[in-house]
């Protein structure tokens, strides 16, 4: 068992992707019964072994990283099972301890393409579940009449079923992870982007269009609760929130122009009727409207102040070594989370090979003071 933990997310060592899949299956094997009154008393995970230590959890999430790669079957099948493992794991004190020491220490690294691969899963699958509920519905009212469903009927629902499968286990694990450590989905490479996720669910869960995924018969058939999935969606928003003393996602929220609107979260609040959904609401109006002030006396900003990617005004300006292009940090960072190439030339870069514009950054933050002090004048 230890030779499985130390080896299954080292590719350096062992190249062969679908060799560390199937110790991973070994690995699985060993893990106890949950509807076994012995759980975690004569499990091999416990005692101070190898295994009760950092590298069973680092092993594990390294592993959910690496796989990225793999056939998308393949892939998500596999990340289905890491969830249902991790979540098991840190049930337990030592494993749980393990996991927040690996998570502090790779904030900025490891962890952090764990939390954007599982936001990047999230996305694929809920679109992919929504839409074929959506088929669904149309093949529903096509076949009302019928005794007996269509095989395309029964495949429909069968694609849905694994898809929300899936899905729920994805954001499940989600939820767990950030009510546990929260602080990953404040940095300014994560927080725009899990804002937006959010809010992009949230207006097909409780928008205008949501009675598009309201079925007549199938839905307990197909796994999918939309009201239950809008709960865990909110309670989401809710614990990233709790730890949110900067009011960094809040001002992400209210940013969201493409899925934002406070009738979208009034209408949320008529639903769940959640008390600190309702609190965040609020620090999210008032940071939009801030926002929207900032913008009045910024007016129109220099485009050599503007990042070349997001068009949004740079508060970290960096140079890519390669192509010499000057972005924002946090915009280039949250691309490396995905892809470790220079988006302009493709070539190889890391967040060390970064350079600093400080001249650039100098002239940022003059502009805004000037503009600041111009609308205090004008006040």
């Amino acid at each position: 068992m230890n030779f499985i933990i130390m080896f299954i997310a080292s590719p350096n060592h062992i190249r062969n992707p679908y060799l560390r899949a199937k110790m991973f299956r070994v690995l699985k094997y060993w893990m106890p019964n949950r509807r076994d009154s012995s759980y975690f008393t004569v499990s091999p995970f416990q005692g101070h072994q190898l295994a009760l230590g950092q590298y069973l959890i680092e092993s594990i999430l390294k592993f959910y990283v690496n796989i990225e790669t793999a056939p998308f079957s393949e892939k998500f099948s596999m990340r289905h099972e890491i969830a249902k493992i991790f979540k098991s794991l840190c049930r337990e004190p030592g494993h749980r301890d393990a996991w927040m020491k690996f998570a502090k220490k790779e904030e900025k690294g490891v962890y952090l393409n764990f939390l954007n691969f599982l936001v990047d899963d999230i996305i694929y699958l809920l679109d992919k579940g929504f839409n074929n509920i959506r088929k669904l519905k149309e093949l529903e009212e096509k076949e009302k009449e019928r005794e007996k469903k269509s095989y395309e009927f029964r495949s429909q629902v069968k694609s849905v079923k694994q898809y929300m499968r899936l899905a729920s286990e994805d954001v499940s694990m989600l939820a767990f992870t950030s009510e546990q450590i929260t602080a990953p989905f404040l940095l300014p490479q994560m927080v725009d982007r899990i804002a937006n996720m959010l809010n992009y669910f949230l207006v097909q869960l409780a928008g205008p269009t949501r009675k598009s995924l309201s079925l007549e018969k199938t839905n307990k058939q197909c796994g999918f609760d939309r009201k239950r999935l809008l709960k865990k969606i909110v309670s989401i928003y809710v614990q990233i929130a709790r730890e949110d003393k900067e009011n960094t996602f809040a001002a992400a929220i209210g940013n969201d122009g493409r899925s934002y609107s406070d009738q979208l979260f009034t209408e949320v609040l008529n639903i769940v009727g959640n008390r600190e959904f309702a609190d965040l609401h609020a620090k999210v109006k008032l940071a939009a409207s801030e926002a929207l002030d900032t913008e009045a006396v910024l007016g129109e900003i220099p485009d050599e102040f503007l990042d070349p990617i997001q068009y949004t005004l740079m508060k970290d300006p960096v140079v890519l070594p390669s192509c010499k292009v000057t972005v924002d940090r946090s915009v280039i960072e949250r691309h490396l989370l995905s892809d470790t190439t220079d988006p302009f030339n493709r070539s190889h870069l890391t967040q060390d090979m970064f350079v600093p514009d400080v001249e650039l950054k100098s002239r940022i933050d003059e502009f805004i003071k000037s503009r600041n002090q111009h609308a205090s004048s004008s006040s």
